[in-house]
Formats: structure tokens, C-alpha cells, sequence
């Protein structure tokens, strides 16, 4: 075991549980004691690291005077980022964890007051935790060890998720004289996050990621659907690649597939931010339009011709670039989902008998 005035901290080679007694011996002698692991404070090369808890002070049970050298050598030496505040909550110590974690060095922080929230702590909805909801400053108040999860600002701007634990430092008179908080990354998937991840392996097109034909039919639907309720306007919009066979018969499938993510990318580039844009299949593209006539369906259509026929592979002889058959319609309220993609589809046919690279409207 190993004192230092912050507490015990205990490394041992497996794994403890918080609250878990523990029967404590000194070093060399045959004074014992009884304990709690108060926290895990993280991984070290010599151990797993426990903040230890016993019922007087360690200075009383040993006789030992404090010194911070060995505790902060092991903070040091910790992944996690861990941090000492004193009661008026400014940063006596900052570990290269801490440096990693946060993009601050320890010159940028020690000496600071965490209540200037230059952290940016915040919680799930946004809130900023050093007004209301510090567990640190909760900690200070009652002698409490707590766990939570929030967000920090990184010293570059972006949002980091951490998994954090705060136990309090006592004297040896077991007065609250400062707090001791330790970090890492929340191991974590946000239900936005599985939402999103399972949202692009059902309905993602794996080559160009855009969206898919299942996903692309259920917006139709919808977009029908609306269209019944409200009135608002949707268009609808086919493409097919004049002569792509070719592409892949004189090129092959890797020069193909890369045009086809050119094309992708110059749709959805071309776009306005509420038009949906996916990949039908083959070589077939589907993009629907909320808000717009069959004029300015035409229009819209146009450009995209054009913007696939400026879409190019480069290859080793020349780049390769293909035109598009384009079918253009308008939904109405007898449309379903399945009359509307037959429509189109039949119109952007009609658009390649007549020698494509040109749009047909009905």
C-alpha cells in the first residue's frame, strides 16, 4: 500500500470493486486495517489503480507524513487524464492524460480555476455543467465520490464524450481539502450513434453512399403520402447512364465504379438541401424534390444532365465521362409509390430510345 495525503492509493494486478472491504496490512510491519475501494482511478503498467478509503485517516492508522510525489508519479503515468483541484476549485496538478485527452497542457490549466469553464463541460442536452451539475463541485460539498458522463470542449473545438469519476482529498482530520477527477473516453454508443450507423447499413448504397432503393421507395411513399395530406408538391426524377456497358468493357468494373461515384457526388452536389439523391440500382439514380412545378422540374433536371455530363474518371489514355437518360415527373394524389417509380422510369426509357442525353417530362 502506499500513502500519500490525498489518500491511499492501492495498485494491485485484478480487478476491484467500488465498495468492495479490503484488509490492509503495512509494509514490513504487522499493523493492519480495515478498507473500502472508494474509485478505479485507471490502468498502470504496474497494476490497476483504486482510490482506498478507511475509517481514520491514514496519517492516524500509520503514522505516516504525507507526500504527493509517488501519487502524482502514478497519475502521471495513467491513459486517463486526471486532475487535483483545491476547495475553491483551481487545478493543482494536470497528468499528461489529462493533456491528451483535452489538447490543454498542464502550463495552459494548473494555477486555473475549472469554474472559468475554459473545459466547457456540458451534458448530453447541452447544458453547461459549472453553474448547476458539477459533479466536482458536488464532490467539494458533501465528501461524496460520484460517477457521471458529459462532454468536453477539446483545446482544437470539437466535442469529446467522457466516462468521469470524482472523489474528494481529505487532510488527515478528514476535512474535505480538495477534489481529485479522472477521465477517459466514454466507451459509449449514443442511441443517435446506433440510430445513425444502422440508419447507413440498411439504407446506404455501399459503393457511392447514397441512398439506397429501399430507402429511396419509403421516401416516395412518404413523400405521396404528404402530398395527400398537405397539397405540397414533390418531383421526381430518373436517371440511367447512356452506354455505361461500355465503360466497363473497355475500362473495366474499377473505372466503372469510380464513375459511378463521380456521378453520385455531382448529384448530390447539384442539389438543394432538401432534395433526396440515391443510387436505384446498376446504373440507375432516383432524386426526389419537395417543393416545385413541372417547370421548374424541367430546369432542375436539365442541370442535372448536364452535371453528370461533366463527371469524369481519368484514366491512363484519357478521362472517361458518360451522358444520362432522364425521366421527369410530377407526383399527383392518385400516385402510389410504386405508379410513380413505373412512371418515371418509363419516361427516362423513352429519354435513351430517342438516343439519350436528354430528359423526357410526363
Amino acid at each position: 500500500m502506499v500513502v500519500s495525503r490525498y489518500g491511499c492509493a492501492l495498485p494491485v494486478p485484478h480487478l476491484l470493486q467500488t465498495d468492495q472491504r479490503l484488509h490492509l496490512r503495512r509494509t514490513g510491519t504487522s499493523e493492519t486495517a480495515v478498507g473500502r475501494v472508494v474509485c478505479s482511478l485507471g490502468t498502470y503498467p504496474d497494476g490497476n489503480v483504486y482510490g482506498v478509503g478507511t475509517g481514520e485517516s491514514c496519517e492516524g492508522l500509520w503514522g505516516i507524513r504525507f507526500n504527493t510525489l509517488f501519487y502524482e508519479k502514478t497519475a502521471g503515468g495513467m491513459q486517463e487524464g486526471v486532475y487535483f483541484v483545491n476547495r475553491d476549485r483551481r487545478i493543482a496538478y494536470w497528468n499528461d492524460g489529462a493533456e491528451q485527452l483535452s489538447g490543454y497542457r498542464a502550463r495552459d490549466v494548473v494555477g486555473r480555476c475549472c469554474g472559468e469553464n475554459f473545459l466547457g463541460h456540458v451534458d448530453a442536452d447541452g447544458r453547461p455543467l459549472c453553474k448547476t451539475g458539477c459533479p466536482l463541485t458536488s464532490v467539494l460539498r458533501d465528501g461524496q465520490a460520484r460517477s457521471a458522463e458529459f462532454f468536453l470542449r477539446h483545446q482544437q473545438g470539437k466535442r469529446v464524450a467522457l466516462s468521469v469519476r470524482v472523489f474528494p482529498m481529505r487532510d488527515a482530520a478528514g476535512n474535505v481539502i480538495g477534489a481529485v477527477e479522472v477521465f477517459r473516453e466514454a466507451n459509449r454508443s449514443s442511441p443517435e450513434k446506433r440510430l445513425t450507423e444502422l440508419e447507413h447499413l440498411v439504407f446506404r448504397d455501399t459503393l457511392t453512399g447514397l441512398h439506397n432503393r429501399r430507402f429511396l421507395e419509403l421516401r416516395v411513399g412518404q413523400a405521396i403520402a404528404e402530398h395527400r395530406r398537405s397539397g405540397r408538391s414533390y418531383g421526381l426524377l430518373m436517371f440511367d447512364l447512356d452506354r455505361f456497358k461500355m465503360v466497363n468493357d473497355v475500362h473495366g468494373h474499377r473505372v466503372g465504379d469510380a464513375l459511378l461515384t463521380a456521378v453520385g457526388t455531382s448529384l448530390t452536389q447539384g442539389r438543394r438541401a432538401s432534395d433526396i439523391v440515391g443510387r436505384w440500382g446498376g446504373e440507375e439514380f432516383l432524386v426526389l424534390m419537395p417543393d416545385l412545378n413541372a417547370v421548374e422540374l424541367g430546369d432542375i433536371a436539365e442541370r442535372c444532365r448536364v452535371l453528370v455530363g461533366q463527371s469524369s474518371v481519368a484514366t491512363e489514355s484519357s478521362p472517361v465521362s458518360v451522358t444520362a437518360s432522364i425521366g421527369a415527373t410530377v407526383l399527383s394524389h392518385a400516385d402510389t409509390a410504386d405508379l410513380a417509380i413505373v412512371r418515371v422510369d418509363e419516361l427516362m426509357y423513352q429519354s435513351k430510345h430517342s438516343g439519350g442525353d436528354r430528359t423526357t417530362a410526363g
